[in-house]
């Protein structure tokens, strides 16, 4: 390994995915690969299976088929102290020595297992082409619904449904469970998949460096799904389980009572609650004589700690209602919509929040969150 390359340029990939690799708090090591059309491949991998790929033009001065592992940091720590220059990096026995006009510096090498076997894949079964921006809508839509590693797997990923003619992006930590459906969305066969909210958060940072209204290719094998972007390419392995009836948990009879909310009104109410409550996370709603009530579960005094707020009355079936929430999930759908009000649909056991469009949209999301019992 024999190559030549600008400090300016290797820093810049390498600080983006070092940024990457750090906000996820994931290995430090990444793996060159020179290849005959004068590029530099990185990669970073959890092992030989969940891997980015990134790629740097260089200028090859001896071309050898073999992989380097050095740390990232390390190099990233070295190459800020260059202006821009020109540097050779040759491989050694147990360096990867960088040349410079100021002298020779040494970066030690070592082995790392979960670069040593990467996977190639000879065919794939689907590929979906998404532009970079939609991506992204769909995460922010639907991560912050998935549930904690200790739950079972299918809990903490997203469900990916893609038909002929529209595409549904499911989530739910059985607490919360939100759909997210793109209508007139066209794919050659139906296909679904569930990922992982570990390998989607990286798929989210990945994104906020890549050029907004870019065309990523989804491209799905038996096992795995690679993320095809401009600048990296990210393979991660699919969550092997059959996803859950989502269909069930929703439901089908009408509500007791629907309500039209600005939702900057209700979210800051809750937060302005949970700011002042003693015991977080749990807040009660009370709907009397056309009018919502909110207050703190653990309130002993209501009186003195009730707020009040305006909303459009759609439908009440009962007259008296109160019903607990979890806050903390309240204030995440409710930050999650780009709307400025809402439907809020309560029911027995649950309430349901859409958001209310002033036009006609070839999207629609839902979201049901649990009640809460107090004790």
């Amino acid at each position: 390994m024999y190559f030549s390359v600008f400090s300016s340029s290797l820093l810049r990939k390498l600080h983006t995915l070092y940024k990457i690799i750090n906000i996820n708090n994931l290995s430090n090591s990444i793996t060159f690969v020179v290849s005959k059309k004068n590029k530099l491949k990185i990669i970073w991998g959890l092992d030989s299976k969940n891997l980015i790929y990134t790629y740097i033009k260089i200028y090859i001065k001896k071309y050898t088929n073999e992989k380097v592992t050095v740390s990232i940091k390390f190099m990233i720590d070295i190459l800020t102290t260059f202006y821009n220059e020109k540097l050779l990096i040759k491989k050694k026995k147990n360096t990867l020595n960088i040349y410079s006009k100021q002298g020779i510096y040494e970066i030690p090498i070592y082995y790392d297992s979960n670069h040593s076997n990467i996977l190639i894949f000879k065919s794939y079964f689907l590929r979906i082409s998404l532009f970079s921006n939609i991506l992204l809508k769909i995460l922010k839509k639907t991560l912050f619904a998935t549930g904690d590693e200790d739950l079972k797997p299918i809990f903490n990923g997203v469900f990916f449904q893609f038909f002929t003619n529209e595409a549904n992006f499911v989530a739910t930590d059985t607490y919360k469970l939100v759909k997210y459906t793109i209508k007139n969305f066209k794919t050659d066969k139906n296909i679904q998949f569930i990922v992982s909210r570990k390998y989607l958060n990286i798929v989210k940072d990945i994104l906020t460096y890549e050029k907004k209204n870019k065309i990523i290719f989804l491209i799905i094998f038996n096992t795995n799904i690679i993320f095809h972007f401009k600048n990296h390419i990210f393979s991660c392995q699919l969550i092997n389980e059959k996803y859950p009836n989502y269909h069930s948990f929703i439901p089908h009879q009408k509500c007791h009572i629907s309500l039209i909310i600005n939702k900057f009104l209700l979210l800051n109410t809750i937060k302005r609650i949970s700011i002042f409550s003693k015991k977080n996370f749990f807040i009660d709603f009370h709907f009397n004589h056309k009018k919502l009530k909110v207050c703190d579960q653990n309130t002993i005094d209501l009186n003195n700690s009730i707020y009040e707020i305006e909303c459009k009355v759609i439908f009440n079936y009962l007259k008296n209602m109160k019903i607990g929430f979890n806050s903390k999930f309240l204030i995440e759908t409710l930050s999650s919509l780009n709307e400025d009000f809402v439907y809020f649909e309560l029911y027995q056991k649950m309430g349901i929040i859409k958001p209310l469009y002033n036009k006609k949209k070839e999207e629609s999301i839902f979201i049901l969150i649990m009640s809460t019992i107090k004790i």
